[in-house]
């Protein structure tokens, strides 16, 4: 099985590349059609960004005399929160499911509602790796996308910490935008004991929350209801916090010390291995 990706320059495609696989093929608008050389099955990675290789019938075609097993994994919301992203990521997944033997989702709103197979995110490997590199501090971070209007209710969040008097002298938000180098993303990362992660644009944990789980940081994980396969996939796990509410947040931090603890078991648990372990596939 060949994983078939973009290089996004972010946790994404990082979560796959810094593994160090052989077992991946990197693609662009340019040049994916080498793709069809592989002569093995392949998981596509992103349903949406990956659109180019499937946007015409001529493409889907191509796709359909391919003699190998095609995965797709939606690892963003299909039902996306602009209406634009939604109508691309509905067209998408219309021109796949003519080739396609089989569609993942790590939303699990999306899993229920087009009664899709559930295979969470995961992380890349570096933040279990470079774990000890850097004694953290008790504070905590915020570091990842804010202020644009898909992320109304993460902003909301923020803007009531940095004013909150229990949050604001110990939640630091140190870039809302992708603006630091991925080396400089998790050197910042590993300063702090605590990552604060709200609400993005997933009914379900983004590559950061496996970020803190992997490198032992306390992970304060905001939901939007219940997450019925991620609550049971990481109940054994004391360093996830979940909370709904700015309130709910203020209540863990005041009682909380973010203290770093062994993340061996997460890592393990919860790697690219892992996760492909679970649906039956060996990578190598």
């Amino acid at each position: 099985m060949i994983i078939v990706t973009n290089d996004y320059g972010c946790g994404t495609s990082s979560s796959i590349l810094d593994y160090g696989l052989k077992d991946v093929c990197v693609v662009s608008e340019a040049d994916w059609g080498k793709v069809f050389d592989l002569n093995d099955d392949v998981f596509l990675v992103g349903h949406d960004f990956l659109m180019y290789m499937w946007d015409t019938p001529e493409k889907v075609q191509k796709w359909k005399s391919y003699p190998h097993a095609k995965i797709l994994w939606c690892f963003e919301r299909i039902d996306a929160i602009i209406d634009v992203w939604m109508q691309k990521s509905h067209f998408s997944l219309k021109m796949a499911s003519q080739f396609v033997d089989a569609i993942y989702a790590c939303d699990e709103d999306d899993c229920k509602k087009y009664n899709l197979r559930w295979m969470p995110q995961w992380a890349s490997r570096r933040f279990f790796d470079e774990r000890n590199k850097i004694s953290p501090n008790e504070k905590i971070l915020f570091s990842g996308q804010a202020g644009k209007i898909e992320y109304g209710s993460r902003t909301a969040l923020l803007a009531f910490a940095q004013q909150d008097k229990t949050l604001k002298d110990k939640i630091y938000v140190t870039n809302i935008s992708r603006n630091l180098s991925w080396d400089e993303y998790i050197n910042n990362f590993l300063t702090y004991g605590g990552i604060l992660n709200p609400i993005g644009l997933l009914r379900g944990l983004n590559t950061r929350a496996y970020e803190a789980l992997y490198s032992g940081r306390v992970l304060l994980q905001q939901s939007a209801g219940h997450y019925e396969n991620h609550f049971e996939m990481l109940k054994d796990f004391e360093n996830i916090k979940f909370f709904e509410t700015a309130e709910d947040l203020v209540r863990i931090v005041e009682n909380e010390k973010f203290d770093r603890i062994d993340s061996s078991d997460a890592f393990e648990k919860n790697s690219i291995f892992a996760r492909f372990k679970t649906i039956g596939i060996e990578i190598k």
